[in-house]
């Protein structure tokens, strides 16, 4: 199950054996915000205007006008014609056809994963220095990821854990369960050098084996990583250098 990053532009075309993936940069001058935000629809503008500070209210608006440009390109229709509901869970998805995405971002940075039917999670994560990794894996990982993430190097625990934490997060938002799927139920230990991951769903085997995990990298300073409830799969990977729509 390779991992190629070979996509050059947005055409659209995506093969029922594939995910396409495709990263984007948040770090956009101030006066690109507003053009951006004509792309979002009356919720989205209404969310971004609940932010009080203006970082996280851009983040919010350029990942999701980058989410309707990219998934428009795949429809062959204009950003702000998209139509979005909500899953059982309060997952977001197409009101049809048979794309399947998610959108993960963080500081400077965005993500969208592209699937043809197969539920589909991503995650991406800066790394940050003001946390205890231990501290957080003895409450939020499993007994074998808080070992094995004490098991590293100092030097390399908040790397290992922010690999460890977005396998996690991007399981569960594959999943569309949220806070109803507990932490510790299964585990994704990552391996440095190894693309791809193996999901441990504690006491259910099979449900295990249909999913595949890979690690992505996106650079030192970045960590990210995505999930499919499919196998056979090839991921693609692409970075958008800016927000050009079909219309």
């Amino acid at each position: 199950m390779p991992v190629r990053w070979d996509l050059t532009h947005c055409d659209g075309r995506l093969a029922e054996d594939e995910v396409h993936v495709w990263h984007f940069s948040l770090d956009l001058p101030e006066e690109a915000f507003g053009s951006l935000l004509k792309l979002l629809d009356a919720d989205e503008r209404d969310r971004a205007s609940r932010f009080k500070f203006a970082a996280p209210r851009n983040q919010f608006v350029a990942s999701h006008a980058f989410l309707r440009t990219v998934l428009g390109h795949y429809l062959q229709i204009g950003p702000s014609d998209l139509r979005f509901r909500a899953s059982t869970h309060g997952k977001p998805e197409l009101t049809e056809g048979d794309l399947r995405f998610n959108l993960s971002h963080t500081e400077g940075a965005a993500l969208v994963a592209i699937a043809r039917r197969w539920p589909v999670g991503v995650d991406v994560e800066r790394l940050r220095e003001n946390l205890e990794p231990l501290e957080l894996a003895d409450r939020f990982f499993s007994h074998q990821e808080a070992e094995w993430l004490r098991a590293q190097p100092e030097a390399q625990r908040i790397p290992a854990f922010f690999a460890c934490w977005t396998a996690k997060e991007a399981y569960i938002k594959a999943c569309g369960g949220g806070l109803s799927i507990p932490l510790a139920g299964f585990s994704v230990i990552p391996h440095s050098g190894q693309p791809e991951l193996k999901l441990e769903i504690h006491g259910k085997p099979d449900d295990s084996e249909r999913w595949s995990m890979w690690q992505l990298d996106l650079g030192a300073n970045l960590r990210s990583a995505l999930a499919v409830e499919g196998e056979n799969l090839t991921v693609r990977l692409g970075q958008m250098s800016e927000l050009r729509t079909v219309v």
